[in-house]
Parts: C-alpha cells; structure tokens; sequence
C-alpha cells in the first residue's frame, strides 16, 4: 500500500434525519432532546404531517411519542 493508496471509507454508523417520513418500521433511533435527554428504540409509527414518531423504548420496552420538533433523530445502523 502506498501513501496515495487511501482505506475503504466505510458509511457513518449513524446519520441524522432532518426528514423522518422516510423513516421505516422496525427501524433503531437514537433521539436527543433538550437538555441532552436521549432516548433508544425502534420505530413503531410515524406521523410525518404532524411531526410526531412513536418508538418503543430500549431497554423497557415502554412507548414513547416523540415530537420531531423537539428531537435530533439519527438511524443506528446495526
């Protein structure tokens, strides 16, 4: 390998969303909120027209609504 030669760039393991209708059931977030307050799980519904997702949260499994307004949302890629 050469000094020119560069390594295999590998995808982020994570991408913030501005644009959630395009987010997917099933599919693992991370939400971070005011005051740094963050929240795991998988998608469970998605209102886009109102700016709301549902998730259940890891680890206790409870639902939780998010306000997309109000929430940084990235995809955690597996």
């Amino acid at each position: 390998m050469t000094a020119e030669t560069s390594p295999v760039e590998r995808p982020p393991s994570s991408a913030r969303l501005d644009d959630v209708s395009n987010l997917r059931r099933g599919a693992r977030i991370e939400a971070t909120g005011p005051d740094r307050i963050r929240y795991h799980g998988r998608v469970e519904e998605i209102a886009p027209e109102a700016g709301v997702l549902w998730i259940k949260e890891e680890p206790l499994d409870t639902r939780k609504m998010l306000d997309t307004s109000d929430y940084s949302i990235r995809v955690i890629c597996a």
